[in-house]
C-alpha cells in the first residue's frame, strides 16, 4: 500500500549529474521543487515521471556521435514509452578542436529528431539548463502531456502487442530493416540492447540479413562519422 505521507518527487536526478552544478542552480531559482538523487536506468533527469531528459555538453555530444552512444541512448529513451528530450548545452567556444564536419552533426540531429523522434533543445550553460528543466516541469503540471507517437508499418496478417510495436519502430529506423527483418531480429536477439551490441557476424545469422546489410547496421550504430 502506498504511504499517503510519502513526499511527491517532481524531479529525479541521476547521481552522475551531481558534478554538473545543475542541482545548485535549481535550488537558487526555486525552493518549490522536490527532487531526488537516484540511479536512473535511462537519461539524466526524469521530470514528473513523464519526461526523460538527456543532457549533453557540445563536447560530449560530438564524442557520443563518433562512438554511436547518443543513438543507443535515444533508442532506449524511445523504447521507454515516455516522452524524451535531449538538452544540448554550450556554445562553440566550449568545443575542443574537432574534425567532425557540420554535415555529419546535422545528419546526427536529423536522425535523432526525425527518425527516432527525440527533440533536441539548445542551452547556453548550466544556468539556462536549470531554467529549462523548471519550465518543462511547470508546463507538464499545467497541461496534459501528449505521448510522443511513432508510426510503425506492420504488414497485414502480422499481429504484435504494444511493446513489440515500440521495439519494431526502433529497428525500422535502421537501414534496410522492414517489418519482417525487424521481427526476425527480435526473435533471434530478444532485446534491442542485444541487437545494438551484436557483431556483423552475429547479425548475418538472422534470415534475410547479409554481410553488407549487417555492416551497414553496425556502421550506423557504432562507427564514427
Amino acid at each position: 500500500m502506498k504511504d499517503l505521507n510519502e513526499k511527491k518527487v517532481d524531479l529525479k536526478i541521476d547521481f552522475r549529474e551531481q558534478r554538473s552544478g545543475i542541482v545548485s542552480e535549481i535550488e537558487k531559482l526555486t525552493n518549490k521543487i522536490a527532487f531526488e538523487l537516484c540511479t536512473l536506468p535511462t537519461g539524466d533527469y526524469m521530470v514528473g515521471d513523464k519526461i526523460i531528459v538527456e543532457r549533453k555538453t557540445l563536447n560530449d555530444f560530438l564524442t557520443s556521435i563518433k562512438t554511436g552512444r547518443i543513438f543507443q541512448q535515444a533508442y532506449r529513451i524511445a523504447q521507454s514509452g515516455k516522452n524524451g528530450l535531449i538538452i544540448l548545452e554550450g556554445d562553440k567556444t566550449m568545443v575542443d578542436s574537432s574534425l567532425m564536419s557540420r554535415k555529419a552533426v546535422q545528419g546526427a540531429l536529423i536522425h535523432l529528431t526525425v527518425f527516432i523522434g527525440i527533440p533536441v533543445i539548445r542551452s547556453l550553460n548550466i544556468q539556462e539548463t536549470a531554467t529549462l528543466l523548471i519550465d518543462i516541469l511547470n508546463q507538464s503540471q499545467q497541461q496534459e502531456l501528449p505521448r510522443q507517437k511513432h508510426i510503425i508499418s506492420v504488414s497485414p496478417g502480422i499481429h504484435i502487442n504494444k511493446k513489440q510495436r515500440q521495439k519494431l519502430f526502433l529497428l525500422q529506423n535502421l537501414p534496410g530493416i522492414g517489418t519482417k527483418k525487424g521481427l526476425a531480429l527480435l526473435k533471434s536477439f530478444s532485446t534491442i540492447e542485444n541487437i545494438l551490441n551484436a557483431s556483423p557476424a552475429d547479425l548475418t545469422k538472422v534470415r534475410g540479413i547479409g554481410n553488407k546489410l549487417a555492416e551497414r547496421i553496425t556502421a550506423i550504430l557504432h562507427e564514427p562519422f
